[in-house]
């Protein structure tokens, strides 16, 4: 891999309608084989419609982060602070990346950036939920060092359900 044809930045406003395009190709390429196309639509209207993410940016402090390769954008990530149990840990809610770029190492190098933004942020650990079918995402994960602490099926409305692994790393 070669770090300098990746960047990553702070996601602009410009940019929410770039990323929106990019969220429907990376879901529909990678989940499709997961989860039903349905399942899919319903999922990104609720997470990516208008006003959803500016709301999460403005309101309720999550910060999202673009993926540049080569100045395109072929990414993305978001994260914020949460307390569960008296304890504050860094919640990574989005890390997604085109497939066509799965398994080059940027994926890695995403999930370091989102430890350096935690250590910043003078947290002691990383939350995330991945999908229990999301085989590539979950060996991604467990490769940076994450473990499997949990395992939870959440209700999302319409009818779907997420059933989820809850991982996390400690450092």
């Amino acid at each position: 891999m070669n770090d300098s044809s990746i960047t990553i930045t702070k996601l602009l406003d410009s940019d929410l309608e770039e990323m929106r395009k990019i969220s429907e190709k990376i879901w529909y390429t990678h989940y499709s084989t997961i989860i039903s196309n349905e399942q899919i639509d319903y999922m990104l209207s609720k997470m990516y419609g208008t006003g959803i993410i500016e709301n999460e940016i403005y309101s309720q402090g999550i910060f999202y982060d673009k993926v540049l390769h080569n100045s395109e954008l072929v990414g993305y990530l978001s994260y914020g602070s949460e307390i569960m149990d008296n304890i504050s840990y860094l919640k990574l809610h989005k890390c997604y990346l085109l497939p066509s770029l799965h398994g080059l190492g940027y994926g890695q190098k995403m999930l370091s950036h989102v430890h350096e933004k935690a250590q910043k942020m003078n947290f002691k650990q990383i939350i995330l939920n991945v999908n229990k079918r999301n085989e590539k995402g979950i060996k991604a994960y467990t490769r940076f060092g994450f473990k499997i602490i949990d395992s939870q099926v959440k209700d999302f409305g319409g009818g779907f359900v997420m059933d989820d692994y809850i991982m996390g790393y400690d450092f």
